[in-house]
């Protein structure tokens, strides 16, 4: 009799865990589904840009790399700017608005992340991930950060004075899975003029 008593006690509560357990699961998942996947490019605050709010963009940006080139030859201004209009597609990206991160530096800054869906090209295909960027508490924060990431472990060298070869070493030391990454800042630096910031930063007297 009491092994039986005891025996449909272990059976109930395993059916209490089983159903808890169950429950957890459930909630957890709807946690999750719940959560905003914001995405790199989110366009919901997107607007066309005009002529005026590249320029500001353009402007915004090389300040600080023209007087980082200054102060260390590490990067070309004109390669900063153009990584800053392609990765934030001149300021209207969320990584950009949220993270205060022009460039789409992946990992963490000071311990600080943000969580954002993007694409990469896998095996030849476009595909998309969550992926977790760092987030600066200021834009000259970022600018220095990517000065120094780039140099270290992309660049490689300092005082290069080409911009064709520094983002060809960008490609080929694998800053970004685009197979045409060069060419598309190149192309932005010849539409944008910005090889004239190379100039003033080179030409500071």
């Amino acid at each position: 009799m009491h092994k039986r008593i005891w025996w449909i006690l272990a059976l109930l509560i395993a059916v209490a865990g089983v159903v808890l357990a169950a429950v957890v699961i459930r909630t957890h998942r709807q946690v999750v589904t719940q959560q905003p996947r914001i995405s790199v490019a989110d366009k919901s605050n997107r607007q066309k840009m005009t002529i005026k709010q590249k320029d500001a963009f353009i402007r915004k940006i090389s300040g600080p790399a023209v007087k980082n080139f200054r102060q260390n030859r590490r990067v070309l201004p004109s390669v900063v700017i153009a990584q800053a209009i392609l990765e934030s597609q001149f300021g209207s990206s969320a990584l950009y608005r949220l993270a205060k991160n022009p460039f789409g530096v992946k990992g963490r800054y000071h311990g600080q992340s943000m969580s954002f869906e993007t694409r990469e090209v896998e095996n030849g295909h476009s595909v998309k991930v969550m992926a977790a960027f760092r987030k600066y508490p200021n834009y000259q924060s970022a600018i220095m950060d990517h000065n120094r990431l780039l140099h270290d472990k992309f660049v490689r060298r300092s005082n290069l004075l080409s911009y064709r070869t520094t983002t060809r070493l960008l490609q080929e030391n694998g800053y970004a899975t685009d197979p045409h990454y060069a060419h598309k800042l190149n192309h932005l630096i010849v539409k944008y003029r910005l090889s004239r910031y190379d100039l003033e930063a080179l030409n500071e007297n």
